[in-house]
């Protein structure tokens, strides 16, 4: 048993690292895209500061992808058993 958790925690630990770098890319990815939208609503006569808010607005993907944002799904939703899952009403 102590042989199974000790492979289990060197995989754990082999694919940590990648999935940091994995999330670091996709941080990347949504920050210059949120530029890129900022900078083409300027060119295209909105005023800089509307544009910013506008980019954050925009930016879900960014606030989901904290720190914070994870753990907070990961607090409210059990990736093994499927429970504390939200419920949606039937009106939806």
């Amino acid at each position: 048993m102590i042989f199974s958790l000790f492979l289990s925690f060197l995989r754990l630990m082999w694919i940590l690292p990648k999935m940091l770098w994995q999330f670091a890319g996709m941080k990347k990815a949504i920050n210059k895209g949120k530029r890129k939208f900022k900078k083409s609503l300027v060119k295209n006569g909105i005023p800089k500061e509307l544009a910013e808010d506008l980019a954050n607005d925009y930016a879900l993907l960014n606030e989901i992808l904290n720190i914070k944002g994870i753990l907070k799904v990961a607090k409210t939703y059990s990736w093994h058993t499927g429970h504390n899952i939200p419920r949606l009403s039937r009106d939806h």
